[in-house]
């Protein structure tokens, strides 16, 4: 990426907003959490915010690590010591591979997705639904490796995976996918960024069955 874009603050209401996909994008302070995935969805919708995709999450991250200060730090905090949530769900098709899908519902702390619906729109050229087919690498990868990642492309788009590929080229070690490579049935699994919580010290891209634990954050989206 070229042209880093810091962190503007706002405060009183305080705003952090950033530039993403050719246009400014406002999240609102504090964090929301920690919580599970299901409750702090639910508290940022009930403020009047939206819930952050890994898009929306990617340009936050690139833009505390491009930044200093409380809130950039606070940002970082958050990756080293928990979870930080973003709310693109993913189904997980037995033999095919992944339907990606932004702000997805939500049962039992997990997006609830089902393939023949989302197929449906697929077909029908619904651009808020994206698949993967399975092959795509996993694991430790470069960062570079990770800017190119079809997975990685599809959950936080080309942009958001090149913003997540500084991010992990400013750590020690190479950046990590945790993601199922083939499963035996359906299975959803959340979305979340961390960079530490009592792992080696790199980014993580995680797409994880923790719904269910109460540790994770996120960032309400201004309207």
């Amino acid at each position: 990426m070229t042209n880093p874009q810091p962190l503007r603050i706002k405060e009183g209401r305080t705003e952090l907003t950033t530039f993403h996909n050719t246009s400014d994008l406002t999240f609102i302070h504090p964090a929301y959490g920690p919580d599970t995935y299901a409750n702090v969805g639910t508290a940022i919708e009930q403020a009047g915010l939206a819930r952050s995709t890994m898009a929306q999450t990617a340009s936050l991250v690139y833009a505390a690590f491009n930044s200093s200060g409380r809130y950039s730090d606070e940002i970082k905090e958050i990756m080293k010591e928990r979870l930080l949530w973003a709310f693109t769900g993913n189904l997980y098709a037995p033999n095919k591979g992944v339907y990606i899908q932004d702000n997805p519902e939500i049962r039992d702390n997990m997006p609830f997705m089902e393939e023949s619906d989302l197929a449906r729109r697929l077909e029908e050229g619904d651009e808020g639904v994206i698949y993967v087919p399975f092959g795509f690498k996993t694991g430790e990868m470069t960062p570079l490796e990770l800017a190119k990642n079809a997975y990685v492309k599809a959950l936080a788009g080309a942009e958001g995976a090149e913003k997540l590929a500084e991010v992990a080229d400013k750590y020690k070690k190479n950046p990590y996918l945790w993601s199922l490579e083939s499963v035996e049935r359906p299975l959803t699994r959340v979305s979340a960024l961390v960079s530490n919580r009592g792992l080696d010290g790199r980014l993580y891209i995680f797409s994880d069955d923790s719904g269910n634990d109460g540790y994770g954050c996120a960032f309400g989206v201004k309207g």
